[in-house]
């Protein structure tokens, strides 16, 4: 078999897209095969299976189209999740979904021997980091994501450090902080909130990106919205990475 016609599908799964692309192995990803497809980590079982349905069979039509072969479907995605089986264990979000299979929500999509992996999207954002300095994979290097989660994950000595089922070793999002935890503070309705309790006010079908334009430009309600983000952060991080 001809090794430039192989692919992967490549997705990065967030609580409201899901962007896809099909990579090449050991090379990264094609272009031109960039995809993101809505989804709502709050739906219906149906609706967040059409939603992986629908990314992972546009990127196998685009596979088709082209001649490609795919040999796996991989996965980032957040947790609580079992990366070794492939099964959703999350209950603040795809709760829906909850004790289902990958494998089972794209049985109409995928061959039934088409390998899939799965990755912390934490760990996947780390591993990438690693590979592309590899000065972090001396002593201690840590990472935090933000989307409509927290994420956090560690590495010594080059090495991620996880759990049983793959997370993370060690989690922010859910450190007790304020009046609740601090994922409320620091992620999508966090900034939200932040933003709208310092007056500011968003139209219909604005979101985060829109007060991050406006601080790019320099206003000032917006500033305050990511310095207060910051400021969040780090009371609520002080203690875990104090522990490194």
């Amino acid at each position: 078999m001809n090794i430039n016609s192989n692919r992967l599908i490549l997705l990065d799964v967030g609580g409201t897209f899901i962007k896809a692309a099909l990579g090449e192995p050991f090379k990264g990803a094609t272009e031109g095969t960039f995809t993101s497809t809505p989804i709502s980590s709050d739906g219906t079982r149906e609706e967040i299976s059409n939603a992986f349905r629908e990314a992972v069979g546009g990127q196998m039509k685009q596979a088709a189209e082209n001649g490609f072969t795919i040999e796996a479907v991989c996965v980032a995605i957040p947790g609580p999740f079992d990366y070794n089986e492939g099964i959703f264990l999350m209950k603040h979000k795809f709760a829906s979904v909850y004790g289902v299979s990958f494998r089972e929500i794209l049985a109409d999509v995928i061959p039934a021997d088409m390998r899939l992996a799965f990755v912390h999207d934490v760990n996947g954002v780390l591993l990438g980091a690693l590979n592309a300095d590899p000065a972090l994979k001396d002593g201690i290097v840590g990472i935090s994501t933000l989307g409509t989660g927290l994420g956090f994950s560690y590495a010594v000595k080059g090495e991620i450090q996880e759990s049983p089922t793959g997370s993370p070793a060690r989690s922010l999002w859910n450190q007790p902080y304020g009046e609740g935890i601090l994922e409320d503070y620091v992620s999508r309705r966090g900034i939200l909130r932040t933003y709208g309790s310092l007056g500011g006010i968003l139209s219909e079908g604005e979101d985060v990106k829109e007060i991050a334009d406006l601080a790019r430009k320099g206003d000032e309600t917006a500033l305050e919205t990511f310095r207060a983000t910051g400021r969040h952060y780090a009371a609520g991080a002080k203690a875990v990475i104090a522990e490194f």
